[in-house]
């Protein structure tokens, strides 16, 4: 059993805490955050459907992440393949309830990479990163990758080496529809990732646009 109640919170989700898992540095680990579930093992606000015919629905989440990982690997065996989706590695008991497992990816100094959110935030964004986030997006059709949300932190730039890198999208993939479409047409699911990738491009060009006129010098004009 791993215990992580003494060891600190690297990140956080809207319903989970993520620790480094404590025997191996290039894994983390998800745990459920106190007080999003109920005792009888029900995320609150469950609907009476799930409730009826679910057993729990506090782990629903690391289902649905595990089993797109498979289905997307099951397709790609081939050693050192990258994956546009963090791999996941299955669930292991701890002193603070059952954990997810998966894949540390970290920048070349060992940090943790930042979300696009957070480089569209603190500035560090760059044009150069559009036709990455345009080709990542063009990854994740070819490949019939299904993600849950429209969240910009749910995507990391890991920089490999200076004006090189990849986007991953590390969190809330998988289909959560109760009659799943978008896992079963392709032609569906790329109408939903070229929704999400037209909304984040255009973020993350209204963001390199307000740096852009920050950066004019005073009473210059466009």
């Amino acid at each position: 059993m791993l215990k992580l109640s003494d060891e600190p919170v690297i990140a956080k989700g809207n319903r989970q805490h993520v620790y480094a898992h404590p025997g191996d540095p290039t894994l983390l680990v998800k745990i459920p955050q106190p007080g999003t579930f109920e005792p009888d093992g029900h995320i609150p606000n469950t609907n009476w459907f799930e409730r009826r015919f679910r057993r729990a629905t506090m782990y629903k989440s690391f289902v649905r992440e595990f089993r797109e990982y498979l289905e997307l690997k099951a397709h790609r065996q081939e050693p050192g393949v990258l994956l546009p989706i963090c791999a996941v590695h299955g669930t292991v008991p701890s002193d603070l309830g059952l954990g997810l497992v998966y894949e540390r990816i970290s920048d070349p100094d060992g940090s943790l990479p930042p979300t696009l959110k957070e480089m569209i935030d603190t500035g560090c964004l760059e044009a150069w990163h559009v036709p990455l986030l345009n080709a990542f997006f063009d990854t994740l059709i070819a490949q019939h990758v299904v993600v849950s949300n429209e969240n910009l932190n749910n995507i990391i730039f890991q920089t490999e080496r200076p004006g090189h890198g990849r986007f991953v999208w590390i969190d809330s993939f998988g289909c959560k529809q109760a009659i799943p479409t978008r896992k079963w047409s392709k032609w569906l699911n790329t109408r939903r990732l070229e929704r999400v990738r037209s909304l984040f491009v255009a973020q993350a060009e209204e963001a390199l646009a307000r740096i852009a006129e920050i950066s004019l010098p005073a009473g210059s004009v466009r």
